[in-house]
Parts: structure tokens; C-alpha cells; sequence
């Protein structure tokens, strides 16, 4: 009988949801927030995300895993110049390693030599030779001359790694290929993936972006496209803007709560997890390297990239749209902006012609004119006896006591109908 109850109160509140597209006072036309219908990714109005200013190129420097490191000359956080001195690897062994090369490639070069002293020999005691020792001698000479060939191959490549130990010798050093700030210096550490960090990355200079970071309970709260304002954390004068170029799922960032915290009304997201954000700036103008700055949604939360039940937005045979939206207390039909429809989801997403800030009426064709008035409160309509259709009321009077359902179990409800009366 319990699972008869539930069913018929979900049949009631259902009900209810849909007089709510309608219900209204004094004949006002009840308006809804966009930002509680469109989720908004836990995004409220005045919530800022702190950013701070990094490089959009970052230049990585991987270290050779067979080589030793001798000397580390920079650490994170320090400013460095195209061709600056970062580490050295240790020049005793890679001399001493070239010196057993060069060796080796003498001793090849010799044994050349004599294959082909030994040739000649060989074929001047062929011309003396009696006709049944010719034979004899062409089987010695081709036999030298293949191991003469082996030689010359060896010799090749013992050149070549000569070339390249006395390369990485006169570039014992490494140097940075660009002027930026030192980022990270890794020892030993790995990615998601299990690949190796770079042991040293450089955020280069003169080409700024902002990361910033989305709690879980934002996620989609922001998408690539929507607009920023960044506010210097020491002068509330100064601003940039930019828009969102990157959310970045595939990458959660560390719960550590040090640089990238999330500032909103709700302290539940600071100890959700966070995924990193991209903006790219209109203008750097003032910005240096590190700075932190905070960021909020331009025209209020939410901006570009707006998703509404698709049942609040009109279309026209020709393609464009509108909804009916609130302006000074009176409802107004207003062109919108919409992109793909979300068959899964039901809904548009509104690139332009609303804000998180704006409240919209469903579009009854009795009440939605122009220039209706508008509520933001919500009365349940009348009931043509005269009753109340809201919550516990139906139809005829009250429904204030225990529901009950009669028909049919869950486990057997082929298609027949579920009825409910009041006791």
C-alpha cells in the first residue's frame, strides 16, 4: 500500500509543477528566476572564483634518465632569461665515457687496415699461385673482404656516438629556451597516465591566461564562451575581462586548497573537487606573471551558455525564438539567441537574449501578452467549483487525509490503471 501512496502523491505533485508554469496573482503572470531553472551548476549571483595569472605557453624540459645530475641552478618561482644556465649533468663521466669511445673507434680503424693489407697480400700470392690453389686463395679474399665491410659498418657507427657524446659534453649545461618563471621542478613524480613529469617547466612570459578552478557542485555552471570579469584582489578599480576558452574535466586538480578555492555561498563546495578553467584576456595591460586576481560572470552568474527547459522557449518557421520575460514588473516577448536543442535533456541552451538574473513566464497564450503584469509568487489557480489546486487540494474540497490507492501491485501493472480515493 505504501508504493500505491507514493505513486499517487507523485501523480499530485506533478500536477502541481504544472499549474506552477501558470499560477498567478490578481491576474498577474507568475514569472521563474533562469538561474533556478537552469540549474546553474550551484552558481549564484556575486559568487567569484579565484584565478591567477599564468603563461599560455609553458615550455618543458625533460632530464636524460641515464645521465646524473650535478648542480640544479634555478627553483620554482624564479624569473629566468632565454639561454639562463638551469642544471648541469655530471662532465667526469661523459668524458670518460667519450675517451672509451675514441678508443674503440681507434682499434676499428686499425683492424680496417689490416684487412686490407691482408687483402693485398692476399691477392699478390694469388697471381704466383698454381691453377688448383687459385681457388683457394678467391675464398680467403672474399672472406676478408666481408669482415673488411663489418669493420667499416662498426666504425660508422662508433663515429656517430663519438659525435653525439662530445654533442651532450659541450652541452653538459642546459639552458632555457625562453623568458618566463620557473613553474615546477620535479625530481621524480608521474602524470594521471604513469608517464614522467618534466623535471623543470617555464610558464613563458608575455603571453598571459587565467586559471581558475570549478567545484563539483559548479559543474556546468560555466562552458567555453562565457564571459569573465577579473578584478585585481588589491585595487577593486582595476579590471580585465576575458572569456572562457577551456574547462578541463580530464584533469581534476588536487585538493590541496592553497592557490585555486572557489568563493560562492555554499562552504560545501570548497571541499568538493575541483577542475581547472581557461580564460583567455581582451587585454594583459598591468598583469604580471603569478598575480592573483578574483573573476565573476559577466552580467550576472551563469552568462553565455544558459540551459532552460525547452517548453519555455518559442520558436518561429523561420528559425528565431523568444521567450516571454519580466522587464520593470511587465512581461515583454523578447528575441533570444538559442543553440542545439538537447533531445536527451529537453532543453536550449540560450546564447544571448537572457541573463542567470532574469525571470520567464511559460508561454500561455491566454495570459503571456505584452505588457501583462508580472509576479514573482506563485498562487495556485481556482478550481472552476471554486476549490483550491494546490498541494493537498483537488478538485471539489480537501485533500487532507490519507491517500489510498486501490487496483493493482507494482510487480503487476500491465498496462492497467492505478486508481486513488481519499479516506
Amino acid at each position: 500500500m505504501k508504493v500505491k501512496k507514493w505513486l499517487c502523491l507523485a501523480l499530485v505533485l506533478c500536477m502541481t509543477v504544472s499549474f506552477a508554469a501558470c499560477g498567478s496573482k490578481d491576474g498577474a503572470v507568475y514569472v521563474q528566476s533562469v538561474a533556478q531553472l537552469s540549474g546553474m551548476g550551484g552558481i549564484a549571483p556575486g559568487d567569484r572564483f579565484a584565478g591567477v595569472v599564468v603563461s599560455e605557453n609553458v615550455a618543458e624540459i625533460n632530464k636524460d634518465g641515464e645521465r646524473t645530475i650535478t648542480e640544479l641552478l634555478v627553483r620554482e618561482g624564479d624569473d629566468v632569461k632565454e639561454g639562463q644556465a638551469l642544471f648541469s649533468y655530471d662532465t667526469e663521466e661523459l668524458q670518460l665515457k667519450l675517451d672509451m669511445q675514441k678508443l674503440e673507434l681507434e682499434q676499428l680503424k686499425a683492424t680496417i687496415d689490416n684487412f686490407k693489407e691482408q687483402i693485398k697480400d692476399l691477392e699478390k700470392n694469388q697471381k704466383k699461385a698454381s691453377a688448383d690453389k687459385k681457388l683457394q686463395y678467391t675464398i680467403q679474399i672474399q672472406s676478408t673482404q666481408v669482415e673488411l665491410k663489418e669493420a667499416e659498418l662498426n666504425t660508422k657507427a662508433k663515429e656517430a656516438e663519438v659525435a653525439k657524446s662530445e654533442d651532450i659534453l659541450n652541452n653538459a649545461t642546459v639552458t632555457s629556451p625562453v623568458n618566463g618563471r620557473i613553474q615546477s621542478v620535479v625530481e621524480n613524480g608521474t602524470d594521471n597516465n604513469g608517464r614522467p613529469l618534466p623535471y623543470i617547466t617555464i610558464q613563458q612570459s608575455g603571453s598571459y591566461r587565467i586559471k581558475g578552478s570549478l567545484g563539483e557542485l559548479q559543474r556546468g555552471g560555466l562552458f567555453e564562451g562565457s564571459r569573465l570579469t577579473i578584478l585585481s584582489r588589491t585595487d577593486s578599480s582595476v579590471s580585465w575581462s576575458g572569456t572562457v576558452t577551456l574547462v578541463d574535466y580530464e584533469n581534476p586538480i588536487k585538493n590541496d586548497n592553497r592557490d585555486y578555492i572557489v568563493m560562492g555561498s555554499s562552504d560545501e563546495m570548497l571541499s568538493a573537487s575541483k577542475y581547472p578553467f581557461y580564460v583567455e584576456l581582451d587585454n594583459t595591460d598591468g598583469l604580471i606573471m603569478g598575480q592573483h586576481v578574483y573573476m565573476e560572470i559577466e552580467g550576472g552568474a551563469g552568462g553565455a551558455g544558459l540551459s532552460i527547459d525547452g517548453s519555455f522557449v518559442v520558436t518561429e518557421e523561420d528559425g528565431s525564438a523568444y521567450v516571454w520575460a519580466e522587464k520593470r514588473g511587465k512581461l515583454e516577448k523578447r528575441a533570444v539567441t538559442v543553440g542545439e536543442y538537447d533531445p536527451m535533456t529537453g532543453t536550449y541552451t540560450i546564447l544571448d537574449g537572457l541573463t542567470a538574473e532574469d525571470y520567464i513566464a511559460f508561454p500561455d497564450a491566454e495570459r503571456c501578452v505584452q505588457g501583462a503584469a508580472t509576479t514573482h509568487d506563485f498562487v495556485p489557480e481556482e478550481a472552476p467549483d471554486g476549490g483550491m489546486m494546490d498541494d493537498g487540494m483537488m478538485e471539489g474540497g480537501m485533500m487532507d487525509d490519507e491517500i489510498v490507492c486501490g487496483g493493482l501491485e507494482m510487480d503487476d501493472m500491465g498496462g492497467e490503471t492505478l486508481g486513488c480515493e481519499v479516506e
